[in-house]
């Protein structure tokens, strides 16, 4: 089975074509706010690869937690290919994608800024929550766990290893099997920071 799987979630904006369990050819760079440029990486992804749309039977994108725009066009860009194609798209959280493959206890979090980190708790009981930085420390500290993130993530917790990008053979893999268990829908893990601007508005008569 080859599989396009998909990442616009992090500082980083990349697609992979995998075959099986082989990543054969990856396209990345710097997000920058730039997500869109998805689709250029999917077309040198599967040009490196040699092979083209046609031969891709399952879209496999992260949904977050992440850039709130990024993760919108990584789902949109999946789900694009998807119908055009006739074929599953399956979404795995961010989150998910850095604990693959990593002994446990484990903490893997991402930088949500204002003192909090998006993080996901993988041991006894596993699950993914908005915690504060001393939350999410003193798990890992009581848990003896291994911490890996973001940048913003680890020198916000002190500790642990910063992943730059993303490891596109365990997206491939925990996006296997079921469509249906994984859906793509955003995981945000928190409700949005943007608020309407008040400054310019009139006071009503």
């Amino acid at each position: 089975m080859i599989a396009l799987a998909l990442d616009t979630a992090l500082a980083a904006c990349g697609a992979a074509v995998v075959d099986g369990d082989q990543v054969v050819a990856v396209s990345t760079a710097p997000a920058a706010g730039n997500a869109e440029a998805i689709h250029g990486h999917m077309e040198a992804a599967l040009r490196a690869a040699g092979v083209g749309f046609g031969d891709v039977s399952r879209v496999i994108v992260t949904v977050g937690p992440g850039s709130f725009t990024g993760v919108r066009v990584g789902i949109a860009a999946a789900k694009g290919v998807a119908l055009a194609r006739g074929i599953p798209a399956v979404g795995v959280t961010t989150l998910d994608v850095l604990a693959a493959r990593r002994p446990q206890p484990l903490l893997a979090a991402l930088d949500a800024r204002h003192g909090f980190v998006f993080a996901g708790a993988y041991g006894d009981d596993p699950h993914l929550a908005k915690w504060s930085v001393e939350t999410a420390r003193g798990w890992a500290q009581a848990c003896d766990a291994a911490v890996v993130g973001d940048e913003g993530a680890v020198d916000a917790l002190g500790l642990g290893t910063v992943v730059a990008t993303q490891d596109f053979g365990a997206m491939a893999a925990l996006g296997d099997g079921d469509p249906a268990e994984r859906t793509l829908c955003a995981k945000y893990l928190a409700r949005a920071d943007a608020r309407p601007q008040a400054h310019k508005s009139l006071a009503r008569a």
